[in-house]
């Protein structure tokens, strides 16, 4: 009785931190296009009151969250505003407080592991059909996935997936390990593992010129497709199995780099908050990718032996990265490279929000969301600004093409031009 009266009052508090500024309403990339959503502030702080006090709202509006988090990084007084409406949303799940009409579009969206690992069987069949403009009619009819939406196409499944070791005696191996060899762990996230495996490859090969073993356990999904499309339960689950195979390496203080920002995010805010084995190390071991390399830069240790790079690229700052409060260390790494210079556009959210963008009801909202963006993208291209765009997001890049029509990419392709590493795009072909 007394933890769950302590639980209580830190909520309270949590509530009266907020100072009802609107900051959060008024940066909301949601609230911006569409009246009928009142913004962060109402549906997170002002009606959590409500909730408590036992007040039936209408939660059919709380969907519309993005979960961009842009409302977190905007709040001055640090409030948690989209877990308020998380956990809202995971309330009126368990309360059987939600419309069945999209239950079973919003259980594929949120299994992207389930999807990637069938579309990935013949990917050139998968990509096949769903290219079929009479098959996205009947998605859309049938499931409500927008057939204008941009699905990502499907690759062969990253090769990490495949030469990756079970955890089993892993930690005995470890110990035998001499302390002074470099390793890092990687968590490559389903958009990698399925649909741009290149990516990952690239990862791993600046790694290892970074002298890093890099270690690749078979990972599932790390969880928030799940929770965006109000499976929380699944979301906690493959946390766990996450965690599990996380355990020995976190035991041995190893970091662990994702290259995903959303999965990176994951990995930092939800895992911890997990009882499991590990939960306690993870978010103080976890780097964004960039994040990682740049330490090395500020400790000296970081391979410089950088070829000139005569590119003029575009960034768009994903809004999970800025969630993380780290900054742009991908900017700042990559203007180290003879050459390469950047136009930092943080022209807001791109609109896709990981499977936001493909639900019918809210294409139009997504695509509203990022116009600024592509606008930006296209005149900076049409200007001779820069010839690309550059973004950590795999989701992003995907929106960023679709909207726009410039070409996109993930940074570490900058890098592996610079370290003169050759182009996995063009040899695995």
């Amino acid at each position: 009785m007394e933890h769950l009266l302590k639980l209580e009052q830190e909520r309270d508090l949590t509530l009266d931190d907020c100072i009802k500024c609107s900051a959060c309403s008024a940066q909301c990339p949601v609230a911006a296009v569409y009246p009928l959503f009142p913004g962060p502030k109402s549906v997170g702080p002002d009606m959590e009151r409500l909730r408590l006090e036992g007040v039936r709202l209408d939660t059919s509006i709380l969907s519309f969250c993005s979960n961009c988090k842009t409302c977190e990084v905007t709040c001055p007084s640090d409030v948690k505003i989209t877990e308020m409406i998380l956990g809202a949303r995971q309330a009126a799940v368990k309360a059987k407080n939600v419309s069945s009409r999209h239950k079973l579009r919003d259980a594929m969206l949120g299994r992207a592991e389930y999807l990637g690992i069938l579309g990935t069987i013949s990917p050139g069949l998968t990509n096949g059909i769903l290219g079929i403009s009479s098959v996205r009619w009947l998605m859309e009819r049938s499931l409500g996935i927008s057939q204008l939406a941009p699905l990502p196409k499907y690759q062969p499944r990253f090769k990490g997936l495949r030469k990756s070791s079970a955890v089993s005696g892993l930690t005995q191996s470890l110990k035998q390990e001499p302390p002074s060899r470099k390793r890092v762990v990687y968590f490559p996230g389903c958009f990698i593992n399925y649909n741009d495996p290149q990516t990952g490859e690239a990862v791993v090969k600046v790694l290892e010129h970074n002298g890093y073993e890099v270690i690749l356990p078979p990972f599932h999904c790390c969880g928030v497709p799940l929770q965006a499309n109000g499976n929380f339960k699944g979301a906690e689950d493959n946390a766990k199995k996450n965690l599990a195979l996380l355990a020995p390496y976190l035991q041995e203080g190893l970091p662990v780099v994702a290259s995903c920002t959303s999965c990176g995010l994951a990995l930092r805010e939800e895992y911890p908050h997990v009882k499991a084995e590990g939960a306690e190390r993870i978010g103080l071991q976890t780097y964004d990718l960039f994040e990682f390399l740049w330490e090395l830069h500020k400790r000296g240790e970081l391979q410089e032996d950088f070829h000139e790079v005569p590119r003029s690229l575009g960034y768009h700052p994903p809004c999970h990265l800025k969630a993380q409060g780290i900054g742009t260390p991908s900017v700042r790494l990559l203007r180290l490279i003879p050459g390469v210079t950047i136009d930092d556009l943080d022209a807001g959210c791109c609109g896709l929000s990981g499977s936001f963008e493909f639900k019918e009801e809210k294409y139009p909202l997504a695509m509203q969301i990022g116009s600024h963006l592509f606008k930006r993208a296209q005149e900076g291209v049409a200007q001779g600004k820069f010839e690309r765009l550059i973004t950590e997001c795999g989701g992003c890049k995907v929106q960023i093409e679709h909207g726009s029509g410039v070409k996109a990419e993930h940074p570490i392709w900058v890098m592996m031009e610079a370290y003169g590493l050759s182009d996995i795009r063009l040899s695995d072909k």
